[in-house]
């Protein structure tokens, strides 16, 4: 998947660009700072205009019920990390440093998370909430319970994956992964759990990003213990597109399987459809309830009625902002410690029940001293001990040539 461009992508990669004017926010008290940082270039760039796109209506929605801590309205701080980790460290070092944002939304990837987080904002003291990362990894950082997400981690989604895959009949699987902590993460749960259902993984690769081609190792894993299908763990732009056009072209592969990071239109259009068809696989979902989804879908469709409400981690990213916006609410401050202390007081039960486009509500509850139980566009954002939401996972499909949403599954 080519990646696509922002229309502000000059102002993420000079990094901060406030959505409100100064004077908005010198009317009503300084602007609480949140920094974003997303994958504005990079492997996973075709993925952010949604995403940003969530995170902005979340803002826009907050700050127009009137902001929080009597009027204060809440800024974004953008930052690019170009789907590096290294960048990654260097433009959280600045938001946290130079900047002085109160919360991080993001990053996206999770080796880019986990580095950010061991370098950066656990040293500081910063909550994190990523929308997307999902490695099993991310739940084992020595995080000071400051590093949340919105998204499922993966080793639910290897467990459903696994189940999928041999209910479609497939017994044998080649794996390809990306050699980084989503990659190796997700191809491990998936193994585990696919040969737990009694299937065999014929053979595995874990393929650096960005090389021109992936036929040695394609053929390779074709030829070895006859595998009936190819899944493939990784990012369009970096690799996974290129792996598909090889396998495609020299008749490695006939079937197909992909997760979360191909879960794109982009591949399909670009990969071709006829070769495509019936690919199917796996991402995190929804569990929303369906007046909260919609709700939350019919604002994102007057806000961007060119973009898709139900892309990948569009909704979690969107949950993501409301619930650090709440936990400021809650908190009384915009502290970052204040704030990391009262994510699971916002978002996990018991307490009134408030949804997406709702904040008018839930600050009058707060401020009549009820609990409120934030459920989000994913679904009850209930974060555990290791700051890891609980959810659902898509089952996705190639169907007539578009990509189709089959099923939000549990187990």
């Amino acid at each position: 998947m080519t990646a696509l461009r922002l229309p502000r992508r000059a102002a993420l990669a000079a990094g901060a660009a406030s959505l409100f004017a100064p004077s908005l926010a010198r009317a009503q008290g300084e602007a609480i700072r949140i920094g974003v940082i997303l994958s504005a270039t990079g492997g996973l760039a075709a993925f952010v205009p949604p995403i940003r796109a969530g995170i902005v209506l979340a803002f826009e929605e907050m700050n127009a019920a009137g902001g929080v801590l009597n009027g204060r309205r809440l800024q974004m701080v953008e930052a690019d990390d170009q789907t590096n980790p290294q960048a990654g460290v260097t433009v959280a070092t600045r938001l946290v440093q130079a900047e002085n944002v109160s919360a991080i939304i993001g990053p996206m990837a999770s080796g880019i998370t986990i580095a950010v987080a061991n370098a950066v904002t656990v040293p500081a003291g910063v909550p994190i909430v990523s929308p997307s990362a999902t490695a099993p990894a991310v739940s084992q950082i020595n995080d000071n319970d400051t590093v949340f997400r919105t998204a499922v981690p993966d080793g639910l989604q290897g467990q459903v994956l696994a189940r999928l895959v041999r209910e479609a009949g497939i017994e044998r699987v080649a794996i390809m992964a990306i050699n980084n902590d989503y990659g190796r993460g997700l191809a491990g749960s998936f193994t585990a759990a696919f040969q737990a259902r009694g299937g065999t993984v014929a053979g595995a690769q874990n393929y650096e990003e960005n090389r021109p081609s992936y036929r040695a190792e394609l053929q390779t894993l074709a030829r070895t213990g006859n595998p009936q299908a190819l899944l493939l763990i990784g990012y369009p732009a970096s690799g996974g597109n290129t792996i598909l056009r090889n396998s495609i072209e020299n008749g490695f592969f006939q079937r197909y399987i992909g997760t979360d990071g191909m879960r794109d239109q982009g591949v399909i259009d670009q990969i071709g459809a006829r070769a495509l068809e019936g690919m199917f696989g796996t991402g995190p979902g929804t569990a929303a309830a369906p007046e909260r989804r919609e709700a939350y879908a019919a604002a994102f469709r007057r806000a961007n009625p060119q973009m898709d409400p139900g892309a990948a981690f569009v909704a979690q990213a969107y949950d993501a902002a409301y619930v650090i916006g709440l936990a400021i609410q809650a908190a009384g401050s915009a502290e970052r410690a204040a704030i990391r202390a009262n994510l699971r007081t916002v978002a996990n039960g018991p307490g009134e029940v408030v949804g997406p486009g709702e904040f008018a509500r839930a600050r009058d509850l707060i401020a009549r001293g009820a609990k409120v139980n934030y459920e989000g566009a994913s679904g009850p954002v209930e974060f555990n001990a290791t700051g890891d939401a609980q959810g659902r996972i898509e089952h996705w499909a190639v169907r007539g040539g578009r990509l189709t949403s089959v099923a939000q599954l549990s187990e």
